[in-house]
């Protein structure tokens, strides 16, 4: 019973300090930031009086919803196209036999 809990007391004491370097951690806060504001700006709408970020001035709002429309009927269409066994670029032709 002993060695149970001393290899217990070991589990705690690695999973306190990799908790605790995940919490050190700038890259964990920069996810948690970014996760947190989309979270906001779809709750409750994006913020009128925030500045505009990184790349947002010269998007055009419309092209993301059509890239992802049309990469998702693109990628149906393959799903059924190998289901059916067929192929959507059929390989070219072999050399001329003589």
């Amino acid at each position: 019973m002993a060695l149970g809990n001393f290899l217990l007391q070991i589990f705690w004491r690695m999973e306190d300090a990799i908790v605790a370097r995940i919490l050190q951690s700038p890259r964990f806060h920069h996810g948690v930031r970014k996760i947190h504001r989309t979270v906001e700006d779809l709750r409750y709408g994006r913020d009128p009086n925030e500045p505009l970020r990184p790349g947002e001035a010269t998007e055009d709002p419309s092209l993301g919803k059509v890239k992802a429309d049309s990469f998702f009927r693109h990628f149906i269409e393959e799903i059924r196209n190998q289901a059916k066994g067929t192929s959507t670029d059929p390989p070219p032709p072999g050399p001329p036999k003589v």
